[in-house]
């Protein structure tokens, strides 16, 4: 269900990229782990969902100059330790992650993380995050689309 976080941004919640839509996941799976106590940020609910398992994400997006916020924390109970869940995120098939750990880069279980990218040029109204699996599933929370 859509959020409003305490800055009043309204997050939304997945979709699939069908047939009259301007935006969603191109496959994959999604999971509500309810409340976690999350900490170390304004928006835990943000981080209570995740989609795992997909190959990308598509907008279709005016052309202009955007910057590009991936929000990730590694809730599988199944992934106890580094090394355990590694992909590389690609935006418009440049790579932008590779070889990414949520459970390394976080700190830990539970443990929300922001990756940010500015300058990110739209020239044909197409954003694609593409993930691309090494170990476990690719899996991110939440993603921010501002214009700049």
């Amino acid at each position: 269900e859509p959020y409003t976080d305490k800055s009043g941004n309204l997050w939304l919640p997945d979709q699939y990229m069908e047939e009259g839509n301007t935006w969603g996941v191109a496959d994959g799976m999604t999971v509500d782990r309810g409340d976690l106590g999350i900490t170390g940020t304004d928006s835990p609910k943000i981080y209570e969902t995740e989609c795992y398992s997909m190959s990308a994400y598509k907008f279709k997006v005016p052309n202009g100059q955007y910057t590009v916020r991936l929000h990730f924390a590694e809730t599988y109970e199944g992934i106890t330790g580094e090394g355990q869940r590694v992909f590389s995120v690609t935006i418009n098939d440049k790579v932008v992650l590779e070889d990414f750990d949520p459970y390394k880069e976080g700190g830990g279980f539970e443990k929300p993380v922001v990756k940010e990218f500015k300058d990110v040029t739209i020239t044909d109204e197409k954003l694609v995050i593409g993930f691309i699996s090494d170990i476990q599933n690719p899996e991110i929370n939440g993603i921010e689309i501002l214009s700049e």
